[in-house]
């Protein structure tokens, strides 16, 4: 069966990591619902916030549902709004700021053995 539901149901946690400012996550799909593959999530950051700065050997895809942030990647910094994709590399250094005056929100997906 399907897993379907909605975002806003699923349980917000704050991030609880260095660097990390007005963040939380929503685990959307996971393995434990049975996703072999990849992991889905629903990052909020909230007004001047932002995601941990950091890199990892795996890939992320994001996509911006609302809001406006400003992706910090190794030397380049990008605006990004509402229908912007994000396309992560492995090694890549990045974080997501939150540049506008409303809540930033945005899907996210890993795979599945990037998860602790």
């Amino acid at each position: 069966m399907a897993k379907i539901g909605n975002s806003f149901e699923v349980e917000n946690k704050k991030m609880e990591v260095d660097g990390a400012k007005g963040a939380s996550i929503r685990w959307l799909i996971t393995p434990e619902d049975g996703a072999p593959n990849f992991a889905m999530r629903m990052i909020t950051i909230e007004p001047n916030g932002q995601s941990p700065a950091h890199s990892h050997d795996f890939e992320h895809e994001m996509f911006v549902l609302e809001g406006e942030a400003t992706v910090v990647s190794d030397n380049s910094e990008t605006k990004v709004s509402e229908g912007s994709f994000i396309f992560i590399k492995p090694g890549e250094f990045h974080t997501v700021k939150n540049t506008g005056t409303k809540v930033c929100r945005f899907l996210c997906m890993v795979p599945n053995y990037s998860i602790k």
